[in-house]
């Protein structure tokens, strides 16, 4: 059983939880996660506006979540690199590919995304990346945000949660709400 599974109830019971899940917002964790990882945290509408224009393709865009969770949705255009991936892996993999380009590292909020960016920043500066960036708020704040996330079918209204937890954070969206 998850700590998680023992220590939430635990928490509603004793009454805690009102000022914690009063606090549990999309914002506070991304501000935690800025606090805590420092690596640069590109706002998602700084993302969108730089992959509608002209230099779109400067950017590689690395999903930091499992298998599963990118197969459910992803950015268009992401690569699902494993969040356990080594510095030295990244660069094997992706070494030819990261020249001169912005590297932009997500996940579900961001965490997993800031440790691999942070993980994998100094090689790839040294190989001519021209920055490596952490999506702030990650995919949730992607989708919250209105902007398009896709399948293998093409674009989808479906962002896998992570866990009932983390999955609070999802803001649902009608078909109108897409930008």
């Amino acid at each position: 059983m998850k700590l998680r599974h023992v220590l939430l109830p635990l928490l509603l019971i004793t009454g805690v939880p009102a000022l914690m899940y009063s606090q549990f917002t999309l914002d506070s964790v991304e501000s935690k996660i800025a606090r805590d990882y420092p690596i640069t945290h590109l706002p998602v509408d700084t993302l969108k506006t730089a992959l509608a224009g002209a230099d779109s393709s400067s950017f590689l865009l690395f999903d930091v979540r499992e298998k599963a969770e990118f197969d459910t949705s992803h950015i268009a255009g992401a690569i699902q690199v494993d969040p356990d991936l080594s510095a030295e892996d990244f660069i094997r993999h992706y070494g030819k590919r990261i020249s001169t380009k912005h590297l932009v590292f997500y996940c579900s909020v961001g965490k997993r995304s800031s440790i691999l960016a942070e993980r994998v920043e100094a090689e790839a500066l040294k190989l001519g990346a021209a920055d490596v960036e952490n999506l702030r708020g990650g995919i949730f704040r992607w989708y919250n945000d209105g902007y398009p996330v896709v399948d293998a079918q093409g674009e989808t209204d479906v962002v896998h949660p992570y866990d009932d937890f983390w999955g609070q954070l999802l803001q649902k969206r009608t078909v109108h709400d897409k930008r």
